[in-house]
């Protein structure tokens, strides 16, 4: 933000100089001057003509005069705005000019600053939390409403498109369309099911959209998606400041507790989190560690939320949410389009896999059976091709797609059905939708 600063102080005084000073100065190159010379050396060139013409008997006395008259006038003229100059009275208004100008341009630039632009840009913490929104597409207000408009428009005519769905609500998500999103979320948790990715997403835009208040509805989505998938990252921290904020400190510690084995070592939040962990035992009376926490918890649990219901003021302000950090794996659902299910048999071999934007060879894959699908998925650093071979650790983005190969050669043969995310995605994301859509020539 400092050098930010000087940068704008330094370019508003080049500006100030560029035009105060040439002003200040009274235009030393002044371009007036200069033609006003070249218009009395002309003057003094045809007087000099008229005098040897009339010498000469070439014109006659009457009209040596008149032109001898208006070569007079012309000069006078000329000569009088010179005077002028000299005086001082242009010098004066060009000053007071430069005045003006140097209190002007850096009284406009700022006022313009702060009425239209964004003081906080240069934040490291504004900038970190614009890029977790989306900033990382680099796509204006106009240009994210013509991809919402252009996918809304391929999902009427294509409402099965899992992955459509779920670019949209990712798209709508980016740019607070809190309502719409929630909306994308519900079609795709019914043509995806049971993936707790997805239904944790649903449940923090849901959340979102009611002014960062966790209904009840809200809630119960989130604990089913624990109940698929006990280390659904999004789903504990939501569920910790609900509990939190109901004042029920020992729940809230044991899902803050689980939530630290489950994020990555360099977790953006992980300090914070442990100071959560604490202040909810110290206000719960809970023991250092959650799994010794007092038969009695659940009972003192209970009287914490009845309490909290009966109290009328001293509530404690609600935790901050914490953000996903990145992690050496990708998550999400693999399933085959209506179209071609016909084309496959149950036991043919799916093979899942991540690839870098540049290779043709995957950094991380997996296998499954058709009958598996829909299928919920986990690529991590460990399911690598073989030893040696670069792992998910390797890259910071990754193409998902999925093949199924009635042969089980991993390899592509004319015929398997394949299908890759539209776009590269980073690694740590999840709730990804993967759709196995086309045949290969």
């Amino acid at each position: 933000m400092t050098i930010f600063i000087i940068l704008c102080v330094v370019m508003c005084l080049v500006a100030v100089l560029a035009v105060a000073v040439p002003l200040w100065r009274g235009g030393c190159a002044n371009p007036q001057a200069d033609r006003r010379e070249q218009v009395l050396a002309i003057l003094r060139q045809q007087a000099a003509d008229l005098e040897a013409d009339h010498k000469a008997g070439r014109i006659d006395t009457d009209e040596y005069e008149e032109s001898r008259l208006e070569l007079e006038r012309r000069v006078l003229e000329e000569t009088r705005e010179e005077e002028a100059e000299k005086s001082g009275a242009h010098t004066r208004v060009a000053r007071q000019l430069a005045v003006f100008f140097a209190i002007l341009i850096p009284c406009a630039t700022a006022f313009g600053y702060f009425a239209l632009g964004r003081y906080t840009a240069m934040d490291p913490a504004f900038i970190a939390s614009m890029q977790k929104q989306g900033g990382r597409t680099g796509h204006s207000a106009v240009e994210m409403q013509k991809m919402l408009e252009d996918l809304k428009a391929q999902l009427d005519a294509d409402p099965a498109n899992a992955q459509g769905w779920f670019m949209l609500a990712r798209t709508a998500a980016s740019v607070n369309r809190f309502d719409e999103a929630v909306e994308a979320y519900r079609h795709l948790n019914k043509l995806v099911p049971g993936n707790a990715d997805l239904m944790a997403d649903m449940a923090d835009m849901m959340a979102a959209a009611n002014g960062k208040v966790i209904t009840p509805e809200v809630e119960k989505l989130l604990k089913d998606a624990l109940r698929i998938d006990p280390d659904q990252w999004k789903a504990l921290a939501l569920l910790a400041i609900q509990a939190w904020d109901k004042e029920q400190y020992a729940r809230a510690a044991e899902y803050w507790e689980h939530l630290v084995r489950v994020v990555p070592p360099d977790f953006p939040d992980i300090d914070q989190i442990r100071a959560n962990i604490a202040e909810a035992k110290r206000l719960g009376g809970v023991n250092d560690n959650i799994s010794e926490v007092s038969p009695r918890a659940a009972d003192r649990n209970a009287a914490e939320a009845g309490a909290a219901q009966g109290k009328a003021d001293g509530k404690l302000e609600a935790v901050p949410t914490v953000q996903a950090g990145e992690a050496a794996s990708v998550s999400g659902s693999v399933l085959l389009t209506d179209a071609i299910k016909g084309k496959a048999s149950p036991e043919d071999t799916v093979f899942i896999y991540a690839r870098p934007e540049t290779s043709r060879m995957p950094v991380a894959f997996m296998k499954v059976k058709v009958k598996d699908l829909p299928f919920n998925f986990k690529l991590d650093e460990t399911m690598t091709m073989a030893m040696g071979a670069d792992t998910l650790t390797s890259v910071k983005t990754v193409i998902v797609g999925a093949r199924v190969s009635k042969t089980g050669n991993f390899m592509p043969q004319s015929g398997d059905l394949e299908g890759e995310m539209p776009n590269p995605v980073e690694v740590g994301d999840s709730g990804l939708v993967v759709q196995i859509s086309n045949v290969r020539p």
